[in-house]
């Protein structure tokens, strides 16, 4: 398809590549060229250009002058790292977020997890990527610590795509949505300290292995 003809060809362009990096088909250490990716999409190469920016400051490529632009590797340790990371700030985020919530940000949470639901059933796993992580940064900002939400969207972008190599990842999509439901409830209580652990305890299983 080419995406130039559609509304807003610069996000579409956007999309389109962190879709194939975040599902594994422009692989960690793949060369990128503007051209090239250009040509295949069937845009200019400014718009490229502006996609591999944005893409750089989410931590999917790494741009260096005369060496190009390639995709950033996967490294379990600095997985490890990231997801710690997260876990902590998330946490953190909802004993505040328990006790700013409103009734209009709960209805918000609730029509995300009825898209995720949808796009589960769909098999539509990158949609449900997205949707879970708009859920988790709408969650996040009523604890109003703004200067974290850069740091958190970066880490949660790198802990789906490390899931998404987890060779032992085994959790359905459906269940992926379900998950959710649990952490509405306890944000509608205003429970922060049942939130907190909620959080911690989503986080910590976000990766499930395969039985022997």
């Amino acid at each position: 398809m080419n995406v130039v003809s559609i509304k807003r060809p610069r996000e579409l362009v956007y999309e389109t590549v962190k879709r194939r990096i975040m599902m594994n088909e422009l692989q960690p250490g793949s060369g990128l060229t503007e051209l090239g990716l250009a040509r295949e999409i069937g845009c200019s190469q400014g718009t490229i250009r502006e996609a591999l920016l944005r893409l750089q400051e989410d931590g999917l490529v790494t741009r260096a002058g005369h060496r190009g632009t390639t995709v950033t590797r996967l490294d379990q340790e600095e997985a490890e790292e990231t997801l710690a990371i997260r876990r902590r700030i998330e946490v953190r985020g909802a004993l505040k977020a328990a006790r700013n919530v409103s009734d209009e940000a709960l209805e918000d949470l609730r029509g995300l997890i009825v898209q995720m639901e949808d796009a589960a059933r769909q098999g539509d796993a990158f949609t449900l990527i997205e949707l879970d992580m708009t859920f988790h940064l709408t969650l996040f900002k009523l604890s109003g610590l703004e200067a974290l939400e850069q740091i958190l969207t970066r880490c949660t972008i790198h802990t789906h795509r490390s899931k998404l190599w987890a060779p032992g990842h085994q959790r359905p999509l459906t269940e992926t949505a379900h998950r959710h439901h649990a952490l509405l409830e306890h944000l509608a209580a205003r429970d922060a300290s049942g939130l907190a652990q909620a959080i911690g305890d989503h986080i910590d299983t976000i990766v499930t292995q395969e039985q022997p």
